[in-house]
């Protein structure tokens, strides 16, 4: 198998009924590495990335059919994992416009996310929010939104907002001379 990124090698794409592979395409893979960076991740796992015709899982029309979409968690680099809505929230500030929560509801298992890139690659839907664990489709609210204000570890400080004008240095002198003439201007 190959690297197909610092973080990602095509081994944990293969499909899971009979380890087959196709091309994935480049524009997941950037997505993800933008995902690890900003949520300055320990480790992406892909539970799930390809997926040939004879896989049982998803749908004959499936993104991951196509090579453009995986199932992931996401590792803390202290161990701990992101939920759900955290993963959600990442991959719509990176781009994707495909996703989907999966959670255990027992808690069990760490929480993961479909993404993909419909909407930029040629799919029969351009934009798809769910919560596939509670079999919620948002396709209809074009209006949902994963965004909640979090900051991740990855985030990059806002720059210090820049007055506009630049104060002019005054001496002391100047400064007098300036009240003085005021004081004459609108003594009476």
């Amino acid at each position: 198998m190959s690297k197909l990124s610092p973080h990602f090698d095509s081994s944990e794409f293969v499909c899971s009924c009979c380890g087959k592979s196709t091309t994935m395409s480049k524009l997941l893979i950037e997505r993800l590495e933008k995902m690890h960076s900003l949520m300055d991740a320990k480790a992406i796992y892909v539970n799930s990335g390809y997926r040939c015709n004879n896989n049982p899982w998803g749908s004959p029309t499936d993104a991951h059919r196509k090579g453009m979409a995986a199932d992931i968690k996401v590792q803390r680099k202290d161990g701990s994992w992101y939920t759900a809505e955290d993963i959600a929230e990442a991959a719509e500030r990176v781009g994707f416009k495909g996703i989907g929560m999966m959670e255990d509801l027992s808690g069990a298992n760490p929480a993961a996310c479909h993404v993909d890139t419909r909407g930029d690659e040629p799919y029969i839907y351009d934009w798809w929010h769910g919560d596939e664990s509670r079999g919620i489709d948002w396709t209809k609210d074009s209006k949902h939104t994963f965004i909640r204000g979090t900051v991740f570890p990855g985030d990059k400080p806002a720059a210090p907002a820049q007055d506009p004008k630049p104060k002019e240095a005054h001496t002391k002198e100047e400064l007098l001379a300036e009240l003085k003439a005021l004081y004459e201007k609108y003594s009476i």
